[in-house]
């Protein structure tokens, strides 16, 4: 199915001075401007495009590429708010519409935030809204243990990072279990801790116990081997530096290099380790 905001291979049904017309199936003809019509391009072909209106509500494609599609979450800043709401940059020539009643909070020009893409039922036209509980399930969570899960930070509480977990549930990271910079709109890996009783979902962006530390220590022999044999990182090392460099913390480290010691395959001193040879 042909949808509006989103990205489509279309059929070249119509060249012409002003550019092409091509086959937009259900949504009818949509332009592509001479600008972006490549010279080479006869009848017939097909032209990967972004779909969107103009601001005559004309079927319209563009060959940039958009930073996020209908459907989609992404972290957008605002170019300016008049009348009708906020327009946000999506990295095409068209801006896309907030509408006031679609953010929370109220958006300030030149601000970042992170949004939804969606089509209004009314004007049929893509808009974004930063209302991210209006998208997520819910429905009761069904989540295994130390299940991985896909992220994107929603906002920041007094507790921690509120995450979306998969793009269908809210879940929260705490502050305490966070060893990595997070920020609004970022996207990363993670595990589900636990579901509670109440629906709340704990999430961990490292995998308790030993499976984290396999992962570590396969990461430090990478990193010893990246740097000639010589990391300036042991066992008294300042706890923020071992974050810094490896996004753990210093007992995760501690064990991980202990156990490639039992093994043979590094030295340790007080601030550094090496690679045996």
């Amino acid at each position: 199915m042909t949808m509006l905001g989103s990205i489509q291979n279309l059929m070249i049904n119509e060249l012409c001075a002003e550019g092409a017309y091509l086959d937009g199936r259900e949504l009818g003809e949509v332009f592509l401007p001479k600008a972006e019509v490549e010279s080479h391009l006869e009848l017939g072909d097909s032209v990967q495009v972004f779909i969107f209106q103009d601001s005559q509500g004309h079927m319209t494609g563009t060959t940039q590429t958009p930073i996020a599609q209908v459907g989609e979450f992404a972290l957008l800043r605002v170019k300016e708010i008049n009348s009708f709401g906020a327009f946000l940059d999506l990295g095409v020539s068209k801006d896309i519409l907030a509408p006031f009643n679609e953010q929370k909070p109220k958006m300030r020009d030149g601000h970042s935030y992170l949004v939804r893409l969606y089509l209004d039922n009314a004007s049929q036209r893509l808009c974004a809204s930063s209302n991210i509980n209006k998208f997520v399930n819910k429905t009761d969570a069904k989540y295994a243990p130390l299940q991985e899960v896909d992220l994107i930070v929603a906002s920041k509480t007094d507790i921690g990072y509120k995450v979306i977990i998969n793009e269908q549930h809210l879940g929260v990271v705490f502050f305490n279990t966070i060893f990595k910079r997070m920020f609004i709109g970022q996207k990363l890996k993670g595990f589900v801790k636990v579901v509670r009783e109440d629906g709340k979902i704990d999430v961990v962006l490292e995998k308790p116990g030993m499976a984290k530390v396999t992962g570590l220590s396969e990461q430090i022999l990478a990193e010893l081997s990246d740097k000639g044999g010589f990391l300036p990182l042991g066992d008294k090392s300042d706890p923020e530096l071992i974050r810094k460099t490896f996004s753990t913390s210093k007992a995760n480290f501690k064990k991980a290099i202990g156990g490639l010691f039992k093994q043979g395959k590094i030295d340790i001193e007080a601030k550094s380790i090496s690679l045996r040879k």
